[in-house]
């Protein structure tokens, strides 16, 4: 049978260079067209010294008051520069490391807060680096010029330097010698509790085998102790205390050195009873401390315990405090200018505080709500704000607000059930905040949780952005308004003003691209009812941020790159 032969692939040699198919783009042209949509793209992206909202991972913009600020991841890292001289004052990896420099000089830095500290103070010239409750370091510079130091390193390292030159050492419990230590002028110790000398006031007390033996001398005259057998602890002129078998048998004259009226005598036999004396005052104990009543005949006071410290009443005398207790139920205090009363302590408390420019009054029910309203009435060295009264109302975890004169902030979510600490809102808040808004005069800061929605105004500018798609800047010039609007990662940019009207302005990818230096309002701020001239210098600020303003800025949104 005859099979026909296979066919076999013809193939056509192709010219090196053949013509194009009618529909392809000659690779030039190609590359041509890549290379200009590159320049075009860049030419739309944001310039350096411009906005650029990429929240929450990423922000770059104008603080109110002309701040520099980065923020990236959410909030996680934030780093501020000082809008005149362009020097960073603030950095934080939140909530391990921060970083702030004052313009005076001073400095503080925080290391997984509140545990690490470190604490610069320009005009003392001292510092203090801390790690509870491990390390201790302080340093100062003398008016000499010399710089004295202390370290400390539990459970028992401690080195300091004098300004004689001299460093002085102690590896506790081996051996070592401490001045200017606790209360102690001078302390040395070898293996202790073995053998302890301390100096203090001008008297010398050597232990042995502390607390056991003891024996002073110097100032005040001789003591000694060989507890619990018996001991006596005395100082000429100012008392003189005795004991036997302690606990059991005490006897004690103290306050000599005011005289006879005033001299105080008493005895104890423990834990049966005993009696405290003074000229038409007693004290007496009953079974201590199931029972106690004290009485001065001069003054009207009178006091009765029973037991202490859980039942306590006491009154009578005008120049001295009210008190009533039923630990843990209820309680009251008034004097010293303080009243205050728990029920359920420590869970409800109302407080009333006068102070010499004016009066505080408290509420609280912990955890769930916290409110006070002080009211400054004058002004005096020790007053910490203005005139005018401030009120704070917390509800645990909803949030917390705070208005006073010209200032006001508002927290929405806030978990944190103690007292608001600066650390606290720095470092953590950021985590669980919904919503915050600060106010200080004219500079307004609000941002929502992850930076996702943001404004910056002041007396310049007034800034708002909701990250990636929309973001407005409204300002004056010439005393005519004007609105910059960007949409869609800067892709979209108008302004209209009462000068020019519509206008479109380049892109600037990804937007916003608004310049980093503000434009100066040429519209004057009148001094009236609202901001009286003596008010017309900074007030402090309530929250952590501290910004300052800076002088006048670059007019319209430049073009882009």
């Amino acid at each position: 049978m005859w099979y026909p032969p296979p066919r076999r692939a013809r193939i056509t040699p192709t010219p090196m260079f053949a013509a194009p198919a009618p529909n392809q783009s000659p690779p030039r042209a190609s590359l041509l067209g890549a290379v200009l949509g590159a320049v075009v793209l860049c030419g739309a992206c944001s310039g350096p010294a411009t906005e650029r909202n990429l929240a929450p991972f990423f922000s770059s913009h104008s603080a109110a008051g002309g701040v520099p600020e980065v923020e990236a991841l959410g909030g996680a890292v934030v780093t501020r520069k000082d809008p005149i001289s362009g020097e960073r004052r603030y950095w934080a990896v939140r909530p391990i490391l921060s970083n702030r420099r004052e313009p005076n000089g001073d400095q503080r830095s925080w290391f997984l807060p509140p545990l690490g500290q470190v604490k610069k103070d320009a005009s003392q010239r001292s510092e203090v680096s801390q790690f509870i409750p491990l390390v201790r370091y302080a340093s100062q510079v003398e008016d000499d010029g010399f710089k004295t130091w202390s370290l400390l390193i539990l459970p028992g390292i401690y080195l300091s330097s004098h300004e004689d030159g001299r460093v002085q050492r102690a590896f506790f419990p081996f051996g070592g010698v401490v001045e200017k230590f606790l209360s102690l002028d001078r302390g040395t110790f070898v293996l202790f509790p073995l053998w302890l000398r301390t100096e203090r006031v001008g008297r010398t007390t050597d232990h042995f085998l502390w607390p056991f033996f003891s024996y002073s001398r110097g100032s005040g005259g001789t003591a000694w102790r060989a507890w619990p057998l018996a001991g006596n602890i005395s100082w000429d002129g100012r008392y003189d205390r005795w004991f036997f078998l302690w606990p059991f048998f005490h006897w004690q004259r103290n306050d000599v050195q005011y005289g006879e009226e005033q001299t105080r005598s008493s005895w104890m036999f423990w834990p049966l009873g005993g009696q405290a004396r003074r000229p038409q005052a007693t004290s007496t104990s009953v079974l201590w401390p199931v029972f106690g009543y004290a009485h001065d005949e001069r003054s009207g006071f009178w006091a009765w315990d029973g037991p202490w410290p859980l039942v306590v009443f006491q009154g009578g005398d005008p120049e001295r405090a009210t008190r009533k207790r039923v630990w843990p139920f209820y309680s009251s205090y008034q004097g010293d200018g303080l009243t205050s009363k728990w029920v359920a302590w420590p869970l409800v408390n109302w407080r009333h505080e006068e102070y010499e420019d004016g009066t505080k009054d408290t509420f609280k029910a912990f955890p769930l709500w916290r409110s006070y309203t002080r009211e400054r009435t004058f002004v005096t060295p020790q007053s910490t704000g203005p005139l005018g009264t401030e009120r704070f109302r917390k509800a645990w975890p909803f949030g917390r607000v705070r208005t006073a004169p010209e200032q006001s902030d508002l927290h929405l979510i806030d978990l944190n059930p103690f007292p608001d600490y600066e650390f606290v809102d720095e470092h953590y808040a950021w985590l669980w905040e919904l919503y915050t808004r600060r106010r200080n005069r004219d500079e307004v800061r609000s941002r929502s949780w992850l930076g996702l929605w943001r404004r910056e105004s002041d007396a310049d500018e007034d800034r708002r952005s909701l990250s990636f798609l929309w973001s407005a800047r409204d300002y004056t010039r010439a005393g005519l308004e004007a609105r910059e609007r960007s949409l869609l990662f800067g892709l979209i940019r108008y302004r209209t003003s009462e000068a020019r009207g519509f206008e479109l302005l380049p892109p600037s990818f990804p937007g916003p691209g608004w310049p980093m230096r503000r434009t100066p309002s040429s519209t004057p701020s009148p001094l009236g009812p609202e901001r009286p001239a003596s008010s017309a210098g900074p007030l402090p600020l309530m929250g952590a941020d501290r910004l300052t303003r800076p002088l006048a800025m670059v007019p319209d949104s430049p073009p882009s790159r």
